[in-house]
């Protein structure tokens, strides 16, 4: 219905889609059996899962870093104190940490599924308990951290969450030398090479992209989920 094509390989599981759009990523399955108000809604929270998830970290270190002057002073005053322990500077807290959730993370996909999930779940509670107590990492970091591995599993596609894995790591080293200015920077030259990608011909952000026309009833699976019936008949992505 939306003008696409299945590539099958015989042998394998996967199956390839084309063209491919950046929205589709967030798309689910289940988002056309549910109430476009839930469905919506639910899409919604993984776009905002997606940019967490690549951001808090960086975020959190370019403020505790370079902008301490952003921080309200009640909470740069507890942040402070929980760092006051703490021998390694943000950046190590911060590498540290996210090696040890992505190392839990491939341990769980490895294991046995019957005990996979529980192995990354009990590792992660005891070993971000263990590193506060020890003193070697603070309490704020565990959390955000914690905030951006959580918010990495609620995209339903695989391919993404790679991506964000990687961009996660970009955007602390950056953030950790220029801070805000980096992030910004580096935001930047990613969306405006995201913005030229095109697959096959489509380009990769339609149908909201700033490059690529504007269609008005795209909108219609974009950002939100339309009720059903406004879906049966679709445009040509062309």
């Amino acid at each position: 219905m939306e003008g696409r094509i299945a590539i099958i390989i015989q042998g394998t599981p996967f199956v390839l889609i084309t063209p491919v759009i950046f929205s589709q990523f967030f798309q689910s399955p289940e988002d056309y059996y549910q109430n476009p108000y839930t469905s919506s809604f639910l899409r919604l929270l993984r776009f905002g899962a997606f940019i967490l998830s690549i951001y808090a970290s960086a975020m959190y270190l370019a403020l505790i870093t370079h902008h301490q002057g952003l921080i309200p002073t009640t909470l740069i005053v507890s942040l402070m104190a929980q760092r006051e322990i703490v021998p390694f500077p943000a950046i190590v807290e911060i590498l540290v940490m996210e090696l040890a959730f992505e190392m839990l993370r491939e341990a769980g996909i490895r294991m046995p599924r019957a005990i996979g999930p529980a192995v990354s779940i009990v590792g992660a509670l005891i070993l971000g308990q263990a590193a506060v107590e020890a003193g070697f990492v603070s309490a704020a970091v565990v959390i955000i951290v914690a905030v951006s591995a959580i918010s990495s599993f609620t995209l339903p596609n695989t391919s993404i969450v790679n991506v964000t894995r990687g961009l996660r790591f970009i955007f602390i080293m950056i953030s950790a030398f220029i801070g805000l200015y980096g992030i910004l920077l580096t935001t930047l030259c990613i969306w405006l090479h995201m913005s030229s990608l095109r697959s096959f011909g489509v380009p990769y952000f339609a149908p909201f992209a700033p490059f690529a026309p504007f269609r008005l009833k795209e909108q219609k699976d974009g950002f939100f989920r339309f009720p059903l019936p406004s879906l049966l008949k679709k445009s040509s992505n062309k």
